[in-house]
């Protein structure tokens, strides 16, 4: 026996099908809020199959498949065709035309097929979710997908992080992206906006079960920066002091002042530099890292041998006896303190005759 019905259009529909959402069995109008079926590639026993269990089904048809006899070969000898011959489907035909969106049919809500997976007894309604996905700073995210666990629709956040898709209602939507956690949020029966937070995979602690091994600390030998002080060296009158003793404290390391009394030495920071000259007092200045120049005043002391006499018993009675080396530095100490007493009367008088 041969199963039929006859298919015809009574309200054609004026949407654009190709800006329509796609789905699983074709698209989604968002102006009537229905899922669309492409019948344009089934086979006749395919419509009468699909159609005579979704009596009000909207779907996309071409001319030739319309206003003629759809059969189904049937083994059964019951006969079927008086009744399916009599059965009118009504259906919607898209075309390009645009259509006012004040159309009746755009309030009309969007129910289940009853088709494979959602062929269930609930009525289920089409929503349309939207929002924008920031990450833990606050900063939009692009790139992200959007994905549904039942109608397996799916979509991306722009650069702006929006996001925009159409589900049926208490669905799951996963959110994804590389380099950061994923999230997961059930809708409601109703369409609403949702903003979504993802974490990135730095922020997320991993949960550790037992002790964690921690490897020794490793040292860290940091270079300090080398640094080349230099400056002047003078007495308290102002005048260059030449072959001073500009040494590194704690070290052999030093060098001595030119004609001009100028000196300039390599160093690191907090090294403490010593300034001496025969008849002056030594000074000793810690070395900064902020600046590297540094000019240094002596004062003078007094020289030569102190004799303090006691009842009339020299002091020199009670010390030890030198050795010749010690007696050869005092002499040629005092012969230094004598050149350079001369060396500053003579330029002491070279300034006031510059004068």
């Amino acid at each position: 026996m041969k199963k039929s019905i006859v298919i015809s259009i009574s309200e054609p529909c004026h949407e654009d099908w190709a800006k329509m959402n796609a789905t699983e069995k074709g698209k989604f109008c968002s102006v009537c809020t229905k899922e669309v079926f492409d019948f344009t590639s089934k086979t006749d026993e395919e419509l009468v199959k699909i159609l005579t269990k979704n009596k009000n089904a909207c779907g996309r048809l071409k001319k030739s498949q319309l206003n003629r006899e759809v059969k189904l070969e049937r083994k059964s000898g019951q006969s079927f065709a008086p009744l399916a011959a009599s059965m009118l489907l009504p259906l919607t035909l898209l075309s390009n035309n645009p259509k006012s969106s004040t159309d009746s049919s755009s309030e009309k809500p969007m129910v289940s097929l009853g088709i494979g997976r959602f062929s269930n007894t609930d009525l289920r309604l089409s929503v349309f979710t939207k929002g924008i996905v920031r990450d833990e700073n606050g900063n939009p995210l692009k790139n992200v997908k959007i994905i549904s666990n039942e109608t397996e629709a799916q979509t991306w956040t722009n650069k702006n992080g929006e996001y925009e898709i159409y589900t049926l209602d208490k669905e799951w939507l996963t959110f994804s992206r590389e380099n950061f956690g994923t999230q997961k949020i059930q809708l409601n029966n109703k369409s609403e906006s949702r903003n979504i937070y993802l974490m990135s995979d730095s922020q997320i602690k991993p949960i550790v079960v037992g002790r964690i091994a921690v490897e020794p600390e490793k040292k860290r030998v940091e270079k300090e920066a080398v640094i080349y002080t230099k400056g002047t060296v003078t007495d308290d009158t102002g005048l260059q002091l030449p072959g001073a003793n500009v040494i590194i404290k704690g070290t052999s390391t030093g060098i001595q002042t030119d004609f001009d009394g100028n000196y300039e030495i390599k160093t690191k920071p907090r090294d403490v530099l010593t300034f001496s000259y025969v008849g002056f007092e030594t000074k000793e200045v810690t070395v900064s890292n902020i600046s590297n120049k540094i000019d240094i005043k002596l004062d003078a002391a007094l020289s030569g041998e102190l004799v303090v006499t006691l009842g009339g018993i020299s002091w020199e009675d009670y010390q030890p006896q030198k050795d010749d080396a010690w007696k050869e530095k005092v002499k040629k100490a005092s012969e230094n303190a004598r050149a350079f007493e001369k060396i500053k009367k003579e330029r002491k008088r070279a300034a006031r005759k510059n004068k």
